[in-house]
């Protein structure tokens, strides 16, 4: 978690930083905004985050070292993506903040900085050089693609949940977006795998009972669908969605934290119902 923030903290800045140097343009999107079908697509996305260990970048790291668990995870999930995709739209790009160059810079350096100082705030998570690295490096890389997709006149985010549907929807329009989802599907992996192979953590690894797989099937679907209906996963709404101070960000990283923990209190109490109930519980208490 606080490698997230980390990399938030450092996207938000970043990117706000190339807004207040005018190489990138804040734009609104020319469709109504479905508020509801984020929320519900950000819990559904959580919960299946909470199924099947990750969320979609997760898999496409345990993929590139080595996991047949992972694959199946991203084809079912692409498979759900591309079929809401064809009913409901495909996922539209982050919606951006109509919000004055100086308030917008303002609220990145609270914001942006105020979630780097809380991730490196506990000095265990700073002794984790690679952690540390590793974030700052998602971060610029993130503010790095929307600089880059601005050059090429075509502004567009890092979306895992929209790139996975786009393989399997023969509909998916071709341009920039498609081009960038295919060339982060495969580098991400190719990555994951350079890096797994420098510290000798390749390993191959498969699903040991049918539960497990019948899990992690679920939960490629539930990602799938719900990173389509809520505009974008961890990444698409969680970095780059608040790297360009998305107003919809906070509303689908809201449902992504509510359906993580519904799924994780599930696995405690044994049933989904049960699992509600204690989460519902526990928020309530606090």
């Amino acid at each position: 978690m606080r490698a997230w923030m980390l990399a938030a903290g450092v996207a938000i800045l970043a990117t706000q930083g190339l807004v207040a140097a005018r190489l990138i343009a804040p734009e609104q999107p020319d469709t109504a905004i479905p508020w509801l079908a984020i929320l519900i697509g950000g819990v559904l996305f959580g919960y299946g985050m909470a199924l099947a260990g990750g969320c979609l970048n997760r898999a496409l790291v345990r993929l590139g070292a080595g996991s047949f668990k992972s694959l199946v995870i991203l084809v079912v999930a692409g498979l759900a993506a591309a079929v809401v995709q064809r009913f409901a739209g495909a996922a539209i790009p982050t919606t951006l903040s109509d919000t004055p160059p100086v308030v917008a810079l303002v609220l990145a350096v609270l914001c942006g900085g105020g979630l780097a100082a809380l991730a490196l705030a506990d000095s265990w998570f700073r002794q984790g050089w690679r952690d540390v690295l590793g974030s700052i490096l998602i971060g610029l890389a993130i503010a790095a693609t929307w600089l880059t997709t601005t050059w090429l006149t075509d502004p567009t985010p890092v979306n895992f949940a929209q790139s996975a549907g786009d393989v399997f929807s023969f509909a998916a329009p071709r341009g920039l977006g498609r081009t960038l989802g295919l060339a982060l599907l495969a580098g991400v992996p190719l990555g994951a795998f350079l890096a797994a192979a420098a510290t000798r953590n390749l390993a191959w690894e498969s699903f040991t009972a049918r539960d497990e797989a019948v899990r992690n099937v679920i939960g490629g679907i539930l990602m799938g669908a719900g990173g389509t209906l809520a505009w974008g996963c961890t990444f698409g709404q969680g970095l780059s969605g608040f790297a360009m101070l998305g107003v919809t960000a906070p509303v689908a990283v809201l449902g992504m934290f509510l359906g993580c923990l519904w799924g994780i209190r599930a696995f405690e109490a044994g049933g989904v119902w049960p699992g509600l109930k204690l989460a519902t519980a526990q928020l309530l208490k606090r």
